[in-house]
């Protein structure tokens, strides 16, 4: 079911785990997340980057993912990932997104927050989420050799003043991470990442998933990142099973025949991935995100009996007052309301 980011994020924060987002440049991708999380009964963020609009229209494929995430059983988050304009923004509102991110870490830190607090402004109006960054993180999707610049890493400091100033909902941060591929081992900066914690008190983000060592993701989700995104070295999964396939199989005779690979090498990246972060099971058993989502028997909750019987209760009255002015057969159910004449 389509969510909000902010109610899983929230519950994210509040109990330990981190949301892996997703990124989707075609409906075999979008397959291949979506079937992982359902397996895993974990709450997952589907995304679209700017960058990746070369490859998707967001208004052709918009309606598929809103389609199979309103049919699946776990809290789905359909997310803009790095919108870089405000047009963009408004562009992933209007097409049905859920959530959008702004990245306006190229920006001198003033503008960046007059830019963002203006795209809350306009997203919060209509019940959308609002990711932004602070610091840069490096490198981009895909690419070879990303090294972490410290001058550009996220500070405490101002990171206190753009939550407190913006009204974000989650603030992506700058601690050692890349996008793409990690030249040498990645070396997160911890220590920097608790204070960010301590001094904003909400969700903090880690672009640049692929190639951390697992261990470190742990320690990071122990000190506030609610949500790490996650694509390249899902989308190597995937090219490194279609070429062996094509290497090993004699018996594939059509595309088909690999995009069915990939989409399962995606998903088994996924779930694992989902393991690691901590989010598997997450709806396993009845939480605070159960009321927004409501996709599975968990969402509908036990009955309230005290409320049921104050509806019964208030019924009868409104009926035996109904009938001592002969009015009663139009108010004989619990809602109160006149029932519709065929």
């Amino acid at each position: 079911m389509l969510v909000n980011l902010e109610d899983v994020l929230g519950h994210a924060y509040r109990h330990g785990y981190a949301v892996g987002a997703f990124n989707v440049i075609n409906l075999e991708f979008l397959n291949g997340i979506l079937e992982a999380a359902e397996r895993q009964r974990s709450p997952v963020v589907v995304q679209i980057a700017e960058v990746h609009f070369k490859y998707v229209d967001i208004e052709e494929i918009t309606p598929a993912i809103q389609h199979m995430a309103n049919r699946a059983t776990v809290p789905v988050v359909l997310s803009l990932d790095h919108g870089e304009s405000v047009g963009t923004i408004v562009r992933a509102i209007r097409c049905g997104f859920t959530a959008v991110m702004f990245d306006g870490s190229k920006l001198p830190f003033e503008e960046n927050v007059e830019q963002t607090r203006l795209v809350v402004q306009i997203a919060h109006s209509v019940g959308v989420s609002v990711e932004a960054e602070l610091g840069r993180v490096g490198s981009s999707e895909g690419a070879e050799g990303g090294v972490a610049r410290e001058e550009f890493f996220t500070d405490p400091e101002q990171a206190e003043e753009f939550v407190r100033r913006t009204g974000v909902d989650a603030l992506a941060v700058a601690i050692g991470n890349v996008h793409g591929f990690y030249r040498g081992e990645p070396k997160l900066d911890l220590e920097r990442l608790k204070e960010i914690r301590d001094r904003t008190g909400i969700p903090l983000v880690l672009h640049g998933g692929s190639g951390i060592p697992d261990e470190d993701f742990r320690k990071a989700i122990g000190l506030g990142i609610s949500k790490i995104n996650y694509f390249t070295e899902m989308s190597r999964k995937a090219l490194q099973r279609v070429k062996e396939v094509l290497q090993q199989d004699s018996r594939v005779v059509g595309l088909h025949d690999l995009i069915l690979e990939a989409k399962e090498a995606i998903r088994e990246e996924v779930e694992d991935r989902i393991t690691v972060f901590g989010s598997a099971g997450v709806c396993e058993r009845r939480n605070d995100i159960c009321s927004t989502c409501q996709a599975c028997d968990l969402g509908k909750g036990p009955v309230d009996e005290g409320r049921l019987v104050e509806m019964v209760t208030q019924t009868v009255i409104r009926m035996m007052q109904g009938g001592a002015h002969g009015t009663g057969g139009e108010q004989g159910h619990l809602g109160g309301q006149p029932r519709g004449r065929p």
